[in-house]
């Protein structure tokens, strides 16, 4: 069972490099560019924060994950990260089952980044200052990482 579970969770993580930070092919740069953000979130660990504290849209949206994925708790994982991107800080929620890895990223007052041409591009290379706030499951602890 876990030899499927890690076989499924590897097509889809190829799968989403596809969507990773836009799929033009004249823009190689942005796996790279996504690569590196990755790779700045992999060695991140769960940051001392009380949930209390979280903008109320992020808390109704937690209780949301944990009541939608309840019955998947053993093969997903999901990380909620705090950063800074152009001066705001941002939520980034990553699901290690999705195929769409900027989905859902949104800024601290709960409206949604729809990300458009480069500006996905910007969000890899220019967010800064990651913390994981709140993590969910017992699911591979992985992302995406080298895309090519």
């Amino acid at each position: 069972m876990k030899k499927i579970i890690l076989q499924i969770t590897a097509i889809l993580l190829i799968m989403a490099g596809s969507f990773a930070c836009g799929n033009d092919d004249k823009k190689l740069s942005n796996e790279d560019a996504a690569n590196a953000f990755f790779m700045k979130l992999e060695s991140l660990s769960l940051s001392n924060i009380n949930e209390n504290n979280f903008p109320e849209w992020l808390s109704i949206k937690i209780d949301e994950i944990e009541t939608i994925h309840s019955v998947e708790i053993s093969v997903i994982k999901i990380k909620i990260l705090q950063g800074e991107w152009n001066k705001r800080i941002v939520y980034f929620i990553t699901n290690n089952f999705s195929s769409c890895l900027f989905c859902e990223v949104y800024y601290e007052d709960g409206e949604q980044e729809m990300f458009e041409e480069n500006n996905n591009e910007d969000f890899c290379i220019k967010s800064k200052n990651w913390k994981l706030v709140y993590e969910y499951g017992n699911g591979l602890d992985t992302f995406p990482i080298n895309f090519q």
